[in-house]
């Protein structure tokens, strides 16, 4: 008997492309082991990952935009978007400390925007699932982004607690949360699956933002483990 594969497209950012931050290299690289198209393929999926390094929720809006327009034909849609919505120009910050500064999405359209792509999927009779994003260690990316020169004690001025920047990153991931809920939309809820382990500092990488391959490791782990119960349910 043949077997009809689900389609998935995915729409998200660096972590769904599986990268991390090499030190010794000095730069960012894919992890290997971690390819969520041969994951998907052992679940059933054909899987087409549009996920791009850098991207933010309303660049993803665009790209689905065009991607409807081409005729996007797939089951299921996996939206994960956050990670460099909350993030903010560094240099701007260390530059002048002492104005306001925004993140690249600030949350209410990060929130709007982020609902406009689930209602845009539902309207085209693609189910959508969203993912929380996992934690990530302020101390670590401070030093990271700070590696090149850029003055950590005048950023700390305007953090005042650099403990902050993940505080600021939980705001993210508890908005898709809610989203998920008040949209009747599937979550896969990837940050209690790093929360949970007594390891979590070692899940994440050295530049404090991106899963260790450990923590790529788990998170195939906690797909296959959302799909099993998806199809038992």
């Amino acid at each position: 008997m043949v077997q009809i594969m689900k389609r998935l497209r995915i729409f998200g950012d660096s972590i769904m492309k599986g990268v991390v931050y090499r030190g010794q290299d000095k730069r960012y690289v894919k992890v290997d082991s971690y390819d969520v198209a041969r994951l998907g393929s052992s679940l059933g999926y054909d899987v087409y990952n549009s996920s791009i390094f850098g991207c933010t929720v309303t660049k993803g809006l665009q790209q689905l935009q065009r991607a409807i327009q081409n005729g996007l034909a797939c089951d299921y849609a996996l939206v994960e978007y956050g990670g460099n919505d909350c993030d903010f120009l560094w240099d701007e910050i260390a530059s002048n400390p002492f104005i306001d500064h925004q993140p690249k999405t600030p949350l209410p359209v990060f929130d709007t925007t982020l609902r406009s792509m689930v209602e845009l999927l539902k309207q085209n009779g693609i189910t959508p699932i969203l993912m929380n994003l996992p934690p990530i260690d302020s101390s670590r990316y401070l030093n990271h982004i700070c590696r090149n020169g850029l003055d950590k004690n005048r950023i700390l001025e305007w953090l005042y607690d650099e403990n902050n920047i993940e505080r600021h990153q939980e705001l993210y991931s508890l908005r898709i949360s809610k989203v998920s809920v008040e949209t009747n939309t599937n979550l896969i809820d990837i940050r209690s699956g790093f929360l949970a382990r007594k390891d979590c500092a070692h899940l994440i990488c050295e530049d404090g933002i991106h899963p260790s391959e450990t923590g790529y490791a788990l998170i195939a782990q906690l797909l296959s483990e959302y799909h099993s119960a998806k199809a038992t349910a």
